[in-house]
């Protein structure tokens, strides 16, 4: 009954009369993205996919293999990396409190904890391994940097000799020179932990004379301080960068050693015909660095060079695995910034698909013929050729099982003879037959082979 009274009360509403014509609804608030990310469309879009599809062919092409690292890590595996207190630029996930959770900000760690968890070491004398994928760091907004960014990580673990060092540069250059993007090698040493140590001291008590040290910014009286003396050298602000000009300088107190290793990596590049400037106040910003470190700095159309903004960078890190858990293990890494070489990139419009290529595959046998084979590899790919190699295997039989499966239609074989005869050994994939050219017309050969002239890459930009 009850609800039959509320019923008999309600009073009936007469819809109400418009006016004017239906107005449409409004739509709901813009929601934009956040700072420090980035959207692609179109042609950037386009320009990225070439850049990306370029580190992956080169890293194959280099024999590297393709590994896959999570993106989010726990933070106690990157507390320590660096030379100063970046917390503030992790970007922490809610998670279990006694786990911090963090999205990565940097690869190589994420690799070197996959290598010793995996046992690597027991499958592989020297692992060499590739990822391209984001990183994520919460840095100051500025033009050119990005707080989710795409790189290229290339890691050498297990290796001593400083061919390692030149390799990735290698791999580096070309990639910049395949895209016709201008950049200059940056290069240091930074001795091992007894030349770091020693060269502290000496650098701490030169900034604590005559009042050095007021001049600093506060990050660098930190520095001071905590004994963290290489950051030091990496500050980019104004005052700090004029105080270290009269600074003493770390070559001065490489080991006999270390100052060796780094002739050495020099010699290489100087074989390779690489362009480097020494750079004696590089230090790159990871603390698990020693002996070797580069960085690719742009170079405008005007020939300047960029310093602010390192398009890539590198080094040894002989101390890293041991410090996840693993043995001592030597090791090489570079990480190549893609944004950043999408944003270096002329003529996007120009931008044209890949075509199908046929493999050169090169060969070799010993260091001497290793470093020939590199040179052959960089001359024959600066001309167009598909060419391929196994630089970290020794056998010449592994070599060529690896061409066979690669379906390599010539293998070019170095090997001491080779070297003092100044020729090479070609050998066709699918017959068999072999033959010995003269080192200098390897490249009128190929284009002579029976058949049809080996495709080769059209001139300008290609995917």
């Amino acid at each position: 009954m009850s609800g039959s009274k509320k019923a008999a009360t309600i009073k009936k509403v007469s819809p109400k009369k418009t006016t004017g014509p239906k107005t449409e609804r409004k739509s709901g608030k813009k929601v934009s993205r956040l700072l420090g990310m980035k959207d692609m469309i179109g042609l950037e879009q386009k320009s990225f996919d070439l850049v990306y599809n370029k580190a992956m062919e080169l890293a194959r092409a280099y024999n590297f293999l393709s590994i896959k690292v999570p993106i989010l890590e726990s933070y106690d595996l990157f507390k320590k990396s660096t030379r100063r207190d970046i917390d503030k630029e992790f970007y922490f996930v809610e998670g279990d409190k006694a786990n911090r959770i963090i999205l990565r900000p940097e690869i190589t760690q994420g690799i070197a904890r996959a290598y010793v968890e995996n046992n690597v070491a027991e499958i592989m004398k020297v692992a060499r391994f590739y990822n391209v994928g984001p990183v994520f760091r919460q840095e100051k907004l500025q033009t050119g940097r990005y707080r989710e960014s795409t790189q290229l990580n290339l890691e050498i673990i297990g290796e001593k000799k400083a061919m390692a060092e030149a390799l990735v540069i290698a791999l580096a250059n070309n990639f910049f020179k395949e895209l016709n993007i201008k950049a200059e090698v940056q290069i240091n040493s930074l001795g091992d932990a007894d030349c770091q140590k020693d060269y502290c001291n000496k650098l701490i008590a030169f900034y604590k004379e005559r009042g050095r040290r007021t001049k600093l910014c506060n990050e660098c009286k930190k520095s001071v301080t905590n004994k963290n003396c290489l950051a030091l050298l990496d500050c980019k602000n104004e005052a700090c960068v004029k105080a270290r000009e009269e600074a003493p300088q770390m070559a001065d107190f490489l080991s006999d050693d270390s100052r060796e290793h780094f002739a050495k990596v020099l010699e290489y590049l100087d074989e390779l015909e690489i362009n480097y400037n020494f750079n004696p106040y590089l230090v790159r910003g990871l603390s698990y660095y020693n002996d070797t470190v580069f960085e690719f700095w742009p170079i405008n159309e005007d020939g300047t060079v960029v310093k602010k903004l390192a398009l890539g960078g590198g080094g040894r890190y002989d101390k890293l695995i041991e410090s996840v858990g693993g043995q001592e293990t030597p090791a090489v890494g570079l990480a190549l910034g893609l944004e950043r070489a999408v944003a270096r990139l002329k003529n996007k419009s120009e931008i044209t698909k890949s075509k199908d290529q046929d493999v050169i595959f090169i060969a070799q046998l010993g260091d001497q013929a290793k470093v020939k084979a590199l040179q052959l590899f960089n001359e024959l790919r600066e001309a167009g050729f598909d060419a391929r190699h196994s630089f970290s295997t020794d056998s010449l039989r592994t070599q060529l099982e690896e061409a066979t499966e690669m379906n390599a239609k010539v293998s070019l074989i170095l090997g001491k003879k080779e070297i003092m005869d100044e020729t090479i050994l070609m050998r066709d994939m699918e017959s068999s037959a072999q033959e010995t050219v003269v080192y200098k017309k390897i490249k009128n050969r190929l284009m002579k082979i029976e058949g049809k002239v080996i495709n080769r890459k059209g001139g300008g930009l290609s995917g």
